[in-house]
């Protein structure tokens, strides 16, 4: 059998308003970093980790935050940083869940955005989409006992 891929659709909810919460967060984010306001680059970074989060399926989401946990865990616990040496083992744990936790965000932002890309190339512009082959599996089909 073969099937080719013509849109990929990683959106959960793809509602205006969740995409729009998360392109208004971006803006917050960046207008707090570049004006050096703290707060109002965290309630930005806020808003648009809860837009990203609400747009991806739950399944990409939670396959990130495995991935992103575990490379916390050897960043910050397995292979510790010089700088994090003398740390404690609780403040260790912290810094792997928010690891985790941006890791999670900005690699949903990115698949987000590379979905975008493949159906604006793929789908408008009638270039080659992406084929898959499988084959069924031919396993043993004689008696059972």
């Amino acid at each position: 059998m073969s099937y080719r891929v013509r849109r990929i659709d990683p959106f959960w909810m793809a509602h205006p308003a969740v995409i729009a919460a998360a392109v208004i967060g971006l803006a917050v984010a960046l207008v707090g970093y570049t004006r050096g306001l703290g707060a109002l680059s965290i309630i930005g970074g806020i808003l648009l980790g809860v837009g990203v989060l609400m747009a991806t399926k739950p399944a990409i989401t939670g396959v990130l935050a495995t991935l992103g946990f575990f490379g916390g865990v050897v960043n910050f616990i397995v292979l510790p940083n010089a700088q994090l040496g003398g740390a404690s083992l609780p403040w260790k744990l912290v810094s792997t869940l928010f690891f985790a936790l941006l890791y999670t965000v900005l690699m949903e932002a990115l698949v987000l955005v590379v979905a975008a890309l493949y159906n604006l190339f793929a789908g408008s512009m009638q270039a080659g989409a992406i084929e898959i082959e499988i084959e069924e599996a031919g396993g043993d089909q004689g008696s059972e006992a």
